[in-house]
Parts: C-alpha cells; structure tokens; sequence
C-alpha cells in the first residue's frame, strides 16, 4: 500500500525529473547497474499488456484517457497542443496526431516545452516489450534534445535508460546509464518524411539479460530494415526502477537550446510534429505500423 501511494505522489512531479540534461556522451560499453530492484518492479511478468491509440477510429485521444482514482492509467499533457488529423501525406487514408507545440508550451509541468500521450502504467521488470509507431518532422532544426519515444516510470529520476530522440540534427537511439548516455545508433532527420518506427525493449536492471533493438521503414519503402541489432543493456536503472513503466509519444525539446538550424543563432518558436499508428504489444507483427501506399 506505501507502493502505491509513493507512486500516485510521483505520477505528477515525475514528469519534472525526466530528459535531465547529459553532458557525457560516452562510448564505453554498458555496465551493470548496482541498484536493488524493488519489491513492485520485480513482480513476475505478465503477459504483456496490448495498447493502440486506435486513431482512425476514435479520431480523437480517447485511447490516453486518465482513469479517476487509478493511479497506473494512461494521460495526456497539454492537451491543447495536440490535435487528431488527415494524415498530411495520405490524407484520409489515416488519422494522426499533430503537435504544435511553442515554446512557452510546457503544461505546467517543467520549464521545457511538451505536449505528451501516454499509454496505462503496463510494463514491468522481466518483460519483453514491442513498440511501434510514426512519426514526422515538419521542420529541420538543430537541438539539445527534443525527445519523442521512451519507456519511463516511477521514481523518474533522471534520463531513461533508452530513448529515441533528435540530438543536433539527427535522429538518435540512446542508452543512459549513472548519468552518460551512449548513442547507439543515429543519422540525420529529414523533414517531411514519414518514419516508420518498430523497437524492443526487454525491461531488466541487469545489463546481461536487459536488451533494446530497432527497426525502422522510410517513407516510400516497403520493408524495415534493422537500425540497431540485439544491444544488452540495463533497460531498468535508477531512473525507472520503482516502475511500471509506461510508453509515452511527445515533442519534448530544450527551450534555451533548440535553434532554427545548426549556427545556433535564433531560437525556434514552436516546433511542429505529426505522431500515429501507436501500438504496444509482445510481438514485431502486433505493433508494426501498416504499409500505406
């Protein structure tokens, strides 16, 4: 029961913990993280949970409802900044989140600008979790971070320990551990291009058994390709080990540090992005995003 309501206190004042900024880029390899996992993370694994926003036919963001009185469901922060849309490629063919977030945007949660879906509080130590979904840019840009893509959950003490995200001005797939952050795969973002994202993360705090893989389809091809093979790392660390964890979509970017282009001389004022086709489940097959052609 202490569990429970330790976690209910930090569903909220967690979100001001996390993308803490990493000065440390290492390239070291990934080590064990020595923490005790607690008692809740370290329940027997469950199948895992099946979520889809289910856009196209909802057409709103119905599927992220908050359940009164149910601290693990799912949420959505800064609703105002997000809308459900035409696909801007194919048009009616599906239905897509738009964020439009500027930079004074940031819910009253943290000083950084965030419009965020989250799905219910599913995902535990022991789980191989499948996650799939879209996402394009609208602009280039050069930033610190924007983060888009993470598992994350209670105590929210820092950077998770994977996360995809544009750093600079390419598209990033990171591991942060005891605070350094190793890029485990990246290349630049191209705007108005639609990405097809499918990876998996096998929650663990050892770094034997913890593992993260991507795979990613470009618009206009008809396969995935495989970005990122099989990487062990610890995928529950300090910053998420109370957990559950949840899978959360946003446009999340550093307000002092986010620039119109990489000579870094005038700040955005908003950043634009469309986000859709958000399924998490145990299997590739289950969340990959369909082929529209």
């Amino acid at each position: 029961m202490l569990q429970l309501i330790f976690i209910a206190t930090l569903l909220f004042t967690g979100c001001q913990k996390e993308d803490t900024s990493v000065n440390t880029i290492a390239a070291a390899k990934p080590a064990t993280s020595a923490i005790s996992v607690s008692s809740l993370a370290s329940l027997q694994s469950a199948p895992v949970a099946f979520f889809d926003a289910s856009l196209d036919q909802k057409k709103n963001l119905s599927s992220y409802a908050t359940v009164k009185g149910d601290p693990y469901s799912a949420m959505v922060i800064n609703p105002n900044r997000i809308s459900v849309v035409n696909d801007p490629v194919f048009g009616s063919k599906r239905k897509v989140m738009l964020m439009d977030v500027r930079t004074q945007d940031n819910g009253g949660v943290t000083e950084n600008p965030r419009a965020q879906v989250q799905t219910p509080m599913n995902y535990v130590e022991g789980q191989t979790v499948y996650i799939g979904f879209s996402v394009r840019f609208t602009q280039s840009f050069w930033t610190y971070f924007l983060t888009f893509s993470e598992l994350y959950g209670a105590p929210y003490a820092g950077t998770s320990p994977f996360r995809l995200s544009i750093q600079g001005s390419n598209i990033v797939a990171s591991a942060t551990n005891s605070g350094k952050q190793t890029n485990l795969w990246q290349e630049p973002m191209q705007a108005g291009l639609w990405y097809d994202f499918v990876y998996c993360e096998t929650l663990s705090h050892d770094a034997l058994k913890g593992s993260v893989q991507v795979w990613l389809r470009k618009q206009g091809e008809t396969t995935f390709k495989q970005v990122l093979t099989l990487t062990k790392i610890p995928t529950v660390t300090a910053a998420n080990l109370t957990g559950p964890n949840y899978h959360k979509l946003a446009c999340y970017y550093d307000k002092e540090n986010t620039f119109v282009d990489a000579s870094k001389k005038t700040r955005v004022s908003e950043i634009k992005m469309y986000l859709g086709n958000h399924k998490v489940g145990s299997s590739f097959d289950q969340v990959a995003p369909t082929l529209i052609k």
